[in-house]
């Protein structure tokens, strides 16, 4: 692996805890600082776009379940408008957090992970966990990390690529 850094914008505490566990030994994703940042509804503040070093990775994670696109296309503009070159790596989650593990784990719905009784729950359940806990809850899951972050974005995203394999440890 190369010595560039990564840094993880997550969507929500979900995506955060996922990124995180996914992190943890042995790792499956490119180690680097994970951060709660909804890139479909915040707009990147110079402040933060500086805290981003010349020549690192700025990993996108979002959901796609509602179309709203705007503010994410003008944070991958401020991106790519900065004075020192970052690559921007963009993680559609297709729909969303739900479907992502349902798809990539043996579970029908995503609240059998954690034996909740709603997404709701799910979630809840899923941030009171400490990132150990749920990567062994996904492992006993048969967590599948290629089938995670592999399905192409609806329509209305059509302008960002399915990236997911570029943060992936191989």
């Amino acid at each position: 692996m190369d010595n560039r850094r990564f840094y993880y914008l997550a969507e929500g505490e979900c995506e955060e805890k996922l990124l995180k566990a996914l992190k943890e030994k042995p790792a499956l994703i490119h180690p680097g600082k994970v951060e709660r940042f909804n890139v479909i509804q915040r707009t990147l503040k110079p402040n933060k776009l500086m805290n981003f070093q010349p020549g690192s990775s700025v990993v996108l994670v979002f959901d796609t379940d509602k179309g709203e696109t705007a503010i994410l296309k003008k944070n991958i503009e401020l991106l790519h408008s900065l004075s020192f070159h970052v690559e921007v790596i963009t993680i559609a989650q297709v729909l969303d957090f739900e479907d992502e593990i349902e798809r990539c784990t043996d579970v029908g719905k995503a609240q059998e992970l954690t034996k909740s009784e709603n997404v709701s729950e799910f979630k809840s359940a899923v941030n009171r966990m400490k990132e150990v806990e749920f990567r062994l809850a996904l492992k006993r899951h048969k967590f599948d990390v290629s089938k995670l972050w592999t399905k192409r974005p609806p329509k209305a995203f059509s302008f960002v690529e399915q990236q997911g394999d570029r943060v992936k440890e191989h």
